[in-house]
């Protein structure tokens, strides 16, 4: 039996279902237009009408021509997504690397992506009084 990506196991896990895997998938989530660009990064995002965060990598050989290289840059993305799943809710998220840069430098941006776009965590009357 298959769990969901933010079941008992732990909340920061990168399982099967945090996967954008089909092309349709993938097409909705460009079809949709909203886009955070940046110098190494365009960061596409949609709702999915689910409970958790899926992610969706194109790393592609013109941007990075080691296959090394592009395995990292997909490692340290990947990480950055797993870290910060529980702030995106219901976003589908499809990370398009435009050029070869440093970890810290794809760190920035999904920082500014998070800081931008991530549904902020509604807070009520009772909690902000303490």
């Amino acid at each position: 039996m298959r769990r969901g990506p933010l079941s008992e196991v732990g909340d920061n896990t990168f399982g099967w279902n945090s996967k954008l895997r089909k092309t349709d998938d993938f097409s909705s989530v460009f079809r949709f237009k909203r886009v955070l660009r940046g110098i190494n990064l365009d960061i596409f995002f949609r709702q999915n009408g689910l409970e958790y965060p899926r992610l969706g990598l194109i790393v592609p050989k013109k941007a990075i021509f080691k296959a090394v290289d592009r395995n990292r840059t997909k490692r340290v993305l990947r990480e950055a997504f797993r870290l910060n799943q529980l702030a995106l809710g219901g976003l589908d998220v499809v990370i398009r690397v435009k050029a070869a840069g440093r970890d810290e430098d794809y760190r920035v941006q999904w920082a500014a992506f998070l800081l931008r776009f991530a549904p902020q965590p509604q807070v009520s009357a009772q909690q902000m009084n303490g």
